[in-house]
């Protein structure tokens, strides 16, 4: 139960940060003869791609795609967002011992996103709906079968300086009152790839963990661009483990 509802706060809300904004030029026709090869045209849309994984036995994956449908996403504007997920976990009920769970979820958000030269920042509402199953049957889990509610999100990126990078991500769901926080500091490792520590914070009504790791973000490979991050974790009931975390992102 617990581990169902850490799987779809985390990766989720985690999801909404894995790397920065894009800062792809307007391609303007100016009338002037071109010597050159055409500058990209700015993206709007994107889909993200996450794969998380502790030692306690959960395991998920999502994807994420977001519409600028209005501007292109270097530029403020209205957002749609739509993500579905899957997992499985493993834990220990008092009353049949060791149950396997098995996750599905999705949502669908709309928001605004603010874009300026140095920053970031996007708030969301919407509706999820996630279904959880397990095997044997456990009379204690009180988040088996479906449920709905509402979610509300926030995310940040800014870069201070030029060599510097502050992330943010921070979710509410009337699920359960589920709640995901994630805060990234980087320092510049190459031109927009940034190295450096995260700290993160997630519970329900059943349970509360808290995450302290590592994390590259930016690297980038032609269209795509991917981040990773490791560390520890402590659930209060379950006690201490590891967490690692795999993003991508690709715009078009």
């Amino acid at each position: 139960m617990r581990a169902s509802l850490f799987l779809f706060v985390s990766v989720a809300s985690a999801l909404s940060m894995a790397v920065g904004p894009n800062a792809c030029a307007a391609d303007w026709y100016t009338g002037a003869p071109n010597d050159g090869p055409p500058a990209p045209k700015s993206p709007r849309a994107a889909i993200d791609i996450s794969f998380d994984g502790t030692t306690q036995s959960a395991f998920s994956a999502a994807v994420i795609g977001t519409i600028a449908p209005f501007t292109p996403l270097d530029r403020s504007g209205f957002r749609l967002r739509a993500g579905g997920i899957v997992g499985s976990y493993i834990y220990n009920s008092a009353y049949v011992g060791g149950v396997h769970g098995n996750l599905i979820g999705g949502a669908f958000l709309m928001g605004y996103e603010w874009v300026s030269k140095q920053a970031t920042v996007a708030v969301y509402a919407g509706g999820e709906i996630v279904n959880n199953s397990i095997s044997p049957n456990d009379p204690n889990n009180q988040a088996k079968g479906t449920s709905a509610g509402l979610k509300l999100a926030t995310d940040f990126y800014v870069t201070p300086t030029d060599a510097t990078m502050i992330a943010g991500v921070f979710s509410y769901s009337t699920n359960f009152n589920s709640y995901y926080g994630r805060l990234k500091f980087g320092m510049a490792l190459a031109d927009r790839v940034y190295i450096g520590p995260e700290f993160g914070a997630l519970g329900d009504n059943f349970f509360q963990q808290w995450r302290l790791g590592g994390h590259v973000t930016g690297i980038r490979l032609g269209m795509l661009q991917f981040g990773a991050a490791l560390g520890f974790l402590n659930d209060r009931v379950r006690g201490g483990g590891l967490y690692g975390t795999v993003d991508s992102r690709v715009t078009f």
